[in-house]
């Protein structure tokens, strides 16, 4: 009898803690506008939704959040990046040659998060610096992290690889969302349908 009652009591925390699993996506975006008409330029960091302008990343990690339930926190430096093209495309380059860890804007608690959806664009073939920020000064430890990337044509960079380096020991899945930055806008949702199918994160009702 003991036994039943000790297995059926694990069956129930096993379930409670199922049913208080939380997913996070946190995201790195800068749109160089959020007015339309967008320029040459503007169009490389961002998609125009219904009348709204949006970033390539942001526009991602809305989706996926739309599609998990999940809460979103984004990625920002305390100090804006320029919305200029030209000297925040120098001001990335300069970053990560003196590796700079920007400091950021905001905090969030991972602790109550089992699962974290991880988004940037790559810059200079690399994780901007400000996600090197959020990876190192957070806790980690027991949670699943799943990158996704948009790019302008260098793809995954080896990225995932750095961002496991970054935290050894946690488990950085392998299946990673890359969409080019010319075609967010015409892809994005059936991609991120597809792969949160094959991730077995089915979208909620």
């Amino acid at each position: 009898m003991k036994k039943i009652v000790v297995l059926a009591l694990c069956l129930a925390a096993l379930t409670v803690q199922a049913a208080c699993a939380k997913t996070l996506v946190a995201y790195f975006s800068v749109p160089e506008t959020d007015r339309a008409p967008v320029t040459r330029e503007e169009e490389n960091s961002v998609v125009t939704i219904k009348g709204e302008v949006v970033g390539n990343t942001q526009y991602v990690a809305r989706l996926i959040a739309q599609h998990t339930g999940a809460d979103t926190f984004r990625i920002e430096p305390a100090v804006p990046y320029t919305t200029a093209h030209a000297a925040l495309v120098a001001q990335a380059r300069e970053e990560l040659r003196r590796n700079v860890r920007p400091v950021l804007k905001g905090t969030v608690d991972l602790s109550q998060y089992d699962t974290v959806f991880l988004g940037y664009p790559i810059w200079w073939a690399d994780l901007p610096m400000a996600v090197y920020t959020f990876l190192e000064t957070n806790d980690f430890r027991g949670k699943t992290v799943i990158p996704f990337v948009t790019h302008g044509g260098s793809r995954l960079a080896g990225t995932p690889a750095k961002i496991a380096q970054a935290l050894p020991g946690v488990r950085v899945v392998k299946n990673v969302l890359c969409l080019d930055r010319d075609d967010v806008e015409e892809i994005a949702v059936r991609e991120v349908d597809a792969w949160l199918a094959a991730l077995g994160m089915a979208k909620r009702k």
